[in-house]
């Protein structure tokens, strides 16, 4: 290969690592990549920018400005209410969910699809007490596979029809994939809805993490002046294997020590500032030679 073949395998391979480990946004990877083969001479302006010119971005772009439209005005919160009022299994409601995403996505482009049902899927699957992981990737797979079956479904299609007309060949067929893609997507959907619910993990939505983090508060503890802990480390406390409780700083002299490292030695009348869970604050009041911040607020009563 070329010195320029050389050059441009390496950048492409940058630009995967830095997306796959997140050093860089995916937009500014992409970008920076393609300045980068400008300025080096490996491609010529208008080969930099020639992707601009084809129609998909930009039809992708706008169905995105109509995504973000259809979740500001709630349009699509009616359709899932009654596709989905009645209460049913995990399965039933998976496949009522799933048939309509990609028969759109057959005609609409499927990342906008995505966009515009993640929100409303997550509400609903909230209000159940569902986790929403059960049915966020099915809905990715399915708009997928959807968008397969047709020449708009998808950004690809039309990317690969741009690139045939370039070459002088006759672009693709609105429906020429039809017959192989549409039995692949039916197979799929089926596939999804017979395994997805088994192999999916738990994991609640936005609004149940922040419940729980809203249930995590601060507690002020002090170190007792002639307790047992004064002159051990906080490792020798054992205050750093608490089970949901971290300790946060300590309160000495009026300056803060933070963060807190494990070797560092408590004194009489140390104040300790501790993160923990509700129903976790009492294993605190426990450990012996600590005691609440409170008792100064108490004391002359």
């Amino acid at each position: 290969m070329t010195v320029g073949a050389w050059f441009t395998l390496a950048v492409v391979l940058f630009t995967v690592l830095a997306m796959v480990r997140e050093w860089l946004a995916p937009s500014i990877a992409v970008v920076g990549a393609m300045a980068l083969l400008l300025v080096a001479g490996v491609v010529e302006p208008t080969q930099a920018f020639a992707g601009f010119s084809n129609p998909a971005p930009i039809t992708v772009a706008a169905l995105f400005v109509l995504a973000r439209a259809v979740e500001k005005t709630g349009a699509l919160q009616p359709v899932v209410r009654a596709t989905l009022a009645r209460r049913r299994g995990h399965r039933r409601s998976l496949l009522r969910i799933l048939v309509p995403t990609a028969g759109s996505s057959a005609f609409l482009n499927n990342t906008p699809i995505v966009a515009m049902l993640v929100p409303q899927i997550s509400a609903w699957a909230e209000r159940r007490g569902q986790p929403v992981s059960w049915y966020l990737m099915p809905i990715s797979f399915a708009a997928v596979l959807g968008g397969m079956v047709t020449l708009i479904g998808t950004s690809t299609n039309l990317v690969v029809s741009g690139l045939l007309e370039e070459a002088g060949q006759a672009p693709l067929g609105m429906f020429e994939m039809t017959g192989v893609a549409l039995p692949g997507a039916v197979a799929g959907l089926a596939l999804l809805v017979l395994i997805a619910p088994s192999l999916l993990p738990d994991r609640g939505g936005p609004k149940a993490a922040f419940e729980e983090a809203a249930r995590e508060f601060t507690v002020e503890m002090e170190v007792e002046p002639d307790g047992p802990l004064v002159g051990r480390t906080v490792e020798e406390a054992g205050l750093r294997q608490l089970k949901g409780v971290f300790l946060a700083h300590i309160e000495r002299d009026g300056k803060a020590v933070a963060p807190v490292a494990p070797a560092e030695v408590l004194r009489g009348g140390d104040g300790l500032r501790f993160v923990a869970q509700v129903d976790l604050v009492v294993d605190l009041h426990a450990i012996r030679g600590l005691r609440s911040s409170e008792h100064k607020h108490t004391r002359g009563f």
